[in-house]
């Protein structure tokens, strides 16, 4: 169902979404709240309003911090005794992959592609392989046409 809004109510209700976010709820959670937009209408929002999206993905970045920040909790509670150590990790576990999917630049896996090692040089390989060939020599025989000729006649008696 569409609902049309206001300008002054919907900024209204996108800064109190946006903080929402902020502290750590989902963009669902909050639409579900009492005088919130549906979820669909805030995605349209976002899809016709690049700052508006701008400001989301700040958002969910800030989400991620607070994710962050929350797992110091955890981690008491588990140091406490009051948290198994074994749901800890799931809890934390789980905390750190939406940590690093809401801000894979800050909390994501960093994977170094870069080849550092200079015992292999691929063109100094392929120079040692290129010494290493002896010329081949076509060995195939090579049959002239008078050759031909001469066992021809040697098979023809008359």
């Amino acid at each position: 169902m569409y609902v049309a809004y206001d300008d002054a109510t919907k900024n209204a209700m996108v800064d109190a979404l946006l903080v929402q976010i902020e502290t750590g709820k989902s963009m669902r959670e909050v639409c579900r709240m009492d005088g919130m937009p549906d979820h669909t209408t805030v995605i349209r929002w976002m899809r016709d309003d690049a700052a508006l999206a701008t400001r989301y993905a700040r958002a969910r970045t800030a989400q991620a911090d607070t994710l962050f920040d929350r797992m110091e909790a955890v981690e008491e509670a588990v140091s406490a005794g009051t948290m198994d150590s074994h749901a800890a990790r799931v809890v934390l576990d789980s905390m750190r992959w939406r940590a690093s999917k809401l801000a894979p630049k800050v909390y994501g896996d960093r994977l170094d592609v870069q080849v550092s090692d200079t015992r292999i040089s691929i063109s100094g390989a392929l120079a040692a392989a290129q010494a290493r060939l002896v010329d081949v020599v076509d060995v195939t025989p090579r049959i002239s046409a008078s050759t031909v000729q001469s066992v021809h006649d040697a098979d023809d008696p008359g």
